[in-house]
């Protein structure tokens, strides 16, 4: 019976934690908590929160994570230095979301239609010509 209490219990902890890290008016102290929670879930619903402050997407675009890493990179509000270095990330996973999100600056879709993983490079390539069809990332 203790069993199903601590599992109800956890499960409960965690979708508060879930909760708080998507809500926009979570405090900074909060976020910086949330940045170090054990469940990638609440990393990642983190990462995705407009109202991430730089430093939290800081440390979120060095999560161990690949998803983590991807949530923060479909951010809008993600600086431009994150986007950045996930455009170079090691993980072809978070590559290719980034590829695919068109809101991104111009010069990292160019650098990313040269990605040597042809999923990265086609999916950069179709962004491109979706936002600009005249232009000759073919």
């Amino acid at each position: 019976m203790e069993n199903k209490e601590e599992s109800a219990r956890s499960s409960d902890e965690i979708h508060v934690r879930l909760v708080l890290a998507g809500n926009p008016h979570t405090s900074p102290s909060a976020f910086k908590k949330l940045a170090e929670d054990p469940s990638e879930k609440v990393r990642s619903r983190l990462a995705a929160n407009p109202r991430l402050p730089e430093d939290i997407f800081k440390i979120l675009a060095k999560d161990d994570d690949p998803d983590v890493r991807i949530s923060v990179g479909e951010n809008p509000r993600a600086p431009e230095d994150i986007l950045e270095m996930l455009a170079k990330d090691k993980s072809e996973d978070v590559r290719l979301a980034i590829a695919t999100v068109s809101s991104i600056p111009m010069h990292l879709l160019k650098l990313l239609a040269e990605d040597d993983n042809m999923f990265v490079a086609s999916n950069a390539k179709k962004t491109l010509e979706e936002i600009d069809p005249k232009s000759d990332a073919k």
